[in-house]
């Protein structure tokens, strides 16, 4: 083989094999550049999880909930917190960016480089092994070729030989000769294909070096190139995907300074603290003085008028004592209230919170009964949807039963007749609470004032409804002057029933304006619902009272 040949052929494998290697580190940096995306979106991820635990562990709990929404520093951190919050889920929404825009690109570029290299690569040494087999063929022309040219050479020396001396015969001298001549036709021959082999081993090179080769080395480049742009556009993405969220965060960082850190009114927050902490009780009067100089009034005083502040129950055992003998309970109103024993409660509340000092009771009251009033606004518009969807469904019965609703209006009517007999009764421990009277007349229904009516439509099911645990409690300082009922009592003559109707289900309730019943039992109706949800009926003994008029079916 030519010299030269060897060395261009060394040159191109060195390119070849140079290139394999960038191309081979260009993917790989590919997998270097994904593992600092991954590493990148783990950052995020721990860092809005953390985030999102440090809501959580300041967050205020159940218990201190009323506290956040009264003062404005607490209220105002809640907001902070949600904001904080709000930055966790654009960290997360950076991290989820991250894997779907350039995480998963990057692994889908390179499957695709690695194969597109395989393929010019394999080209490559496809390539080169042709052109090294068209040179061993042009070897083995050239050698055959020597060969036959020194077989004719020495055919034509033996025969110049033999024709050259007398002592040879003519037909030696003719078989010499015939063999020069085969000699120089197979040397001829060999010639004839080396020349041919020597013009398509030229031209194979040709192609190689200036096409083939050129070729397959642009391929590789235009595939490095796109690797190469196509990370930059990753460089890209991969800042817009933090760059994005930066918006929300700075509007959240914004919203933390103005409208919450500039909400905070310390004016506000001490008017809650004094309204909240408020008694409502009257300073104690004057305290007697002790005269010594009256006759038998040496050792005696004045006994002081009771004060409105009292702790305890009314009978004095746990009233704030005077001069005289301690009551037994050694450990006081505080031990009692404050006990440190396993499995003792610290503070029986009462349900109409008389345990607390008046404003304050009225303010839990108030609560209370906006509480339940919410309860009951959301149970009516439920119940008004489910009446224009049976209106619907009667309307068209393709697109429902109507009947298939009245399950549900039923169970909705009955926790309304709950929810507003509840209201009532704290609505009667505010108005006692507010000095606006004791119990309503046994004339007045218990829900006259609980809005609308809870119709329960249709036949109700069979299963008996959950207890009611609206009736008011009986508590030690609740009393209930008797002489309220003696001006009425017998003045008026008993109603005639305007009809009669049958318990579907048991009642029991402690308000002294409703009639307890058990299922089945058959009553007199007195005073029809007016729209209120309550039926007034007489028993057999002619006890009279109030019940629900989803409980009972009228004859």
């Amino acid at each position: 083989m030519n010299e030269s040949t060897d060395v261009h052929r060394k040159q191109s494998l060195d390119q070849l094999s140079a290139l394999e290697k960038f191309t081979e580190k260009g993917i790989d940096f590919l997998d270097n550049f994904n593992r600092f995306v991954r590493e990148r979106q783990k950052i995020e991820m721990d860092y809005a999880a953390q985030l999102k635990r440090l809501v959580k562990s300041y967050s205020p709990k159940r218990k201190d909930e009323e506290e956040y929404k009264i003062y404005s520093s607490l209220r105002t951190f809640k907001g902070v917190l949600q904001e904080v919050g709000s930055i966790a889920n654009q960290h997360e929404l950076v991290a989820e960016n991250m894997v779907q825009s350039v995480f998963n690109e990057v692994v889908k570029l390179r499957q695709e480089l690695k194969k597109e290299r395989m393929d010019h690569l394999h080209e490559a040494k496809q390539e080169d092994a042709h052109m090294e087999k068209s040179r061993r063929k042009l070897d083995s022309c050239k050698s055959q070729y020597r060969s036959a040219h020194e077989a004719w050479l020495q055919a034509k020396i033996l025969f110049e030989k033999a024709d050259s001396d007398d002592n040879r015969t003519k037909a030696e001298v003719e078989r010499a000769k015939s063999t020069m001549e085969q000699k120089d036709q197979f040397r001829e021959k060999q010639k004839n294909e080396y020349i041919l082999q020597l013009k398509n081993t030229n031209e194979d090179q040709q192609e190689h070096y200036s096409s083939k080769l050129p070729t397959i080395f642009n391929k590789l480049q235009a595939m490095e190139e796109r690797r190469i742009t196509c990370l930059g556009k990753y460089y890209e993405t991969y800042a817009d995907c933090h760059k994005k969220v930066l918006p929300v965060i700075t509007q959240c960082l914004d919203d933390i300074q103005v409208k919450h850190g500039q909400a905070v009114t310390p004016a506000e927050d001490s008017q809650a603290l004094i309204t909240k902490f408020e008694t409502g009780n009257q300073p104690p009067k004057d305290l007697p003085m002790m005269d010594l100089d009256e006759p038998g009034g040496r050792g005696q005083t004045q006994a002081p008028e009771k004060d409105n502040v009292s702790i305890g129950s009314q009978n004095g055992a746990n009233s704030l004592p005077g001069r005289g003998k301690a009551p037994k309970n050694k450990k006081g109103v505080f031990g009692t209230i404050f006990s440190s024993k396993k499995g003792s409660r610290r503070w029986e509340e009462a349900k109409d919170f008389s345990h607390l000092p008046p404003n304050q009771q009225k303010q839990k009251l108030q609560g209370k009964i906006d509480e339940i009033q919410g309860k009951i606004d959301q149970e009516v518009k439920q119940k008004e949807a489910l009446l224009k969807m049976r209106d619907v469904y009667t309307a068209n019965n393709s697109l429902g039963d109507p009947n298939s609703l009245n399950k549900q209006l039923e169970t909705i009517g009955k926790k309304i007749d709950l929810l507003r007999l509840e209201l009532n009764t704290y609505q009667e421990f505010k108005d006692k609470a507010d000095g606006k009277g004791g119990t309503p007349s046994q004339k007045s229904s218990p829900t006259r004032s609980s809005g609308p009516p809870a119709n329960v439509p249709n036949s109700p099911s069979k299963e008996r409804p959950p207890s009611s645990p609206l009736s008011p409690l009986e508590h030690e300082d609740s009393f209930i002057d008797d002489d309220d009922f003696d001006e009425d009592e017998g003045t008026a003559a008993d109603p005639k029933p305007v009809g009669t109707c049958t318990a579907m289900y048991e009642f029991n309730s402690d308000d002294p304006n409703l009639l307890n019943m058990v299922e089945g039992e058959v009553l007199d109706v007195i005073e029809k619902d007016s729209g209120d949800g309550w039926t007034r009926v007489r028993r057999s003994d002619n006890s009279e009272g109030y019940v629900p008029t989803s409980y009972v079916n009228h004859l």
